[in-house]
């Protein structure tokens, strides 16, 4: 169904060394690795001094190792199945990642930055990782008269983004232009027309716009970050993931950021576990 011209959205960040330069490469291309971070702080502090007068909040979300993942996991799957039939997963540390976005699960809050920080990569091989443009796969889609209608459907339709059992106050579409001025298109694996009328409609190209990740993902190339660089990402442009990898010790540190260019800035702490959606209104 999908033209391998979609492929194009794929993101191999370059590496740069200045941070003049990688504010540049997320503009251009939205991601770049940057090096040299030998500790987690010097990652955050890197990080904060790339939003500059801009930034509002940076810091470590959760540790991604096989160990702690597994581990919220588990946590996870013991959660029901919603009324909708859906059901959260963490998937395991062995499998691909899903592509999304971080903090899909608290809608406007999430960040609107991301930083993945490599303590020590997977030996001798696996986890690397996967970016797509999403701004650009939208862009892409709309060129092609048999996808079309899908790329109107993601800019002009508002579709629920919560999680199973995890409501959110708002809908918006899947694709939109945020008070800042930047451009925001979402994905995650639980994405749902609004019930009512229009939803039988209207659940073919939800389905579509995941087949078109889906496709992306697993036909796009993968690069490898190292010890002591990070992954800076413009987490409301770019989706991202990993393969899965069987080294036990792998550590990458997620860090989120937050600037004033944000839609919404969280007041404490989040928890991707059991999102408290309620605090966040408060």
């Amino acid at each position: 169904m999908f033209s391998s011209d979609l492929t194009l959205a794929s993101v191999v960040p370059r590496r740069v060394d200045t941070v003049e330069a990688v504010r540049a490469a997320i503009a251009l291309d939205g991601a770049a690795v940057f090096g040299g971070l030998h500790t987690e702080e010097d990652a955050i502090a890197f990080a904060s001094k790339l939003l500059g007068e801009k930034c509002i909040r940076v810091g470590r979300q959760f540790e991604a190792s096989a160990r702690s993942q597994d581990a919220e996991a588990a946590v996870v799957d013991t959660q029901p199945v919603d009324e909708r039939g859906r059901k959260r997963s963490f998937g395991i540390s062995g499998e691909r990642m899903t592509a999304h976005n971080d903090g899909f699960a608290f809608g406007d809050y999430a960040p609107d930055y991301l930083f993945l920080w490599c303590k020590r990569p997977a030996y001798p091989s696996g986890g690397d990782s996967f970016l797509i443009d999403a701004v650009k796969l939208t862009r892409l889609l709309a060129f092609d008269p048999a996808t079309a209608e899908l790329a109107e459907f993601c800019w002009s339709t508002d579709i629920d983004h919560s999680e199973p059992n995890f409501p959110q106050s708002t809908f918006a579409p899947i694709a939109r232009r945020v008070p800042s001025g930047r451009n925001q298109v979402r994905y995650h694996p639980y994405l749902a027309p609004i019930a009512g009328e229009s939803e039988e409609a209207q659940w073919p190209l939800v389905k579509q716009w995941s087949e078109a990740v889906i496709h992306v993902r697993d036909s796009g190339p993968m690069f490898r970050a190292e010890a002591g660089e990070m992954i800076c990402i413009d987490n409301y442009r770019v989706l991202h993931g990993r393969d899965g990898y069987t080294d036990p010790g792998r550590e990458l540190y997620s860090i989120w950021g937050w600037s004033s260019d944000a839609v919404a800035v969280p007041q404490q702490a989040l928890d991707i576990v059991q999102p408290d959606l309620a605090a966040l209104a408060m």
